[in-house]
């Protein structure tokens, strides 16, 4: 399964929200903002902080960016620590 050690979360502000396997092969992350495995100290966080991570980043996404939320959400879905800390009737 995906996790922030081997995945970027990438999105563009108003726009869409994918997952990335890290290392980046594709062009398509130019010009997008970009959280996850590309930055080493986010590989070297534990399972908690990386859970936190992400749904910092959801906010940055949605708030900040305006992503829509259900655009996120379909997004990081597939994460390891996504799925880790939604409530158990989240619907999938």
């Amino acid at each position: 399964m995906p996790n922030l050690t081997n995945t970027m979360i990438c999105w563009k502000p108003q726009g869409e929200a994918w997952l990335q396997k890290w290392p980046d092969v594709c062009d398509r992350v130019a010009g997008a903002f970009t959280s996850g495995a590309c930055y080493r100290d986010v590989r070297q966080m534990s399972e908690a902080d990386r859970k936190a991570l992400v749904f910092i980043e959801a906010v940055h996404m949605m708030v900040r960016d305006g992503v829509e939320p259900s655009v996120v959400h379909r997004a990081l879905l597939p994460l390891e620590e996504y799925q880790a800390g939604l409530a158990d009737d989240m619907p999938l």
